[in-house]
């Protein structure tokens, strides 16, 4: 989030304008469920793990039976399809509801998901001037 993001999100939740200026209880309450995509890399076995065999089945006979995705098929053998692009979490999503149920979606998702912490620096920042004062 950025300085601006930060101020803008107290301004708009009376909980949080409760917490100022504790820039820890602020940056805790700013990150609970923040999370960002990292690079991660599945194969047709994770597919296997996460859905079941009924459910993977069925979304990898689409994928390799589809045109469309003629060029996912060697990742997915070699383990490299990558769940950090947006593509792929688009392509996934657009499988709901007709083979993926969106549990079954996010299951795979989450394989991509890391914690994205507010750091407790950059709410000082954002609410603090330089001379020490609140800017909110």
């Amino acid at each position: 989030m950025t300085h601006d993001e930060i101020r803008a999100a107290i301004a708009a939740d009376e909980v949080l304008q409760a917490l100022v200026p504790d820039t820890a209880a602020l940056a805790d309450a700013l990150s609970a469920g923040r999370t960002r995509f990292v690079h991660t890399e599945i194969g047709v076995g994770t597919i296997i793990e996460v859905l079941g065999l009924s459910s993977a089945n069925a979304v990898l006979d689409v994928i390799y039976s589809a045109q469309d995705y003629r060029h996912v098929k060697p990742l997915l053998d070699q383990g490299r399809l990558r769940l950090d692009s947006a593509f792929v979490r688009a392509t996934l999503q657009a499988m709901v509801p007709a083979l993926l149920t969106q549990g079954q979606c996010d299951a795979l998702l989450a394989r991509a998901q890391a914690p994205d912490p507010i750091s407790e620096f950059d709410v000082r920042c954002a609410i603090f001037n330089d001379d020490g004062t609140l800017r909110v």
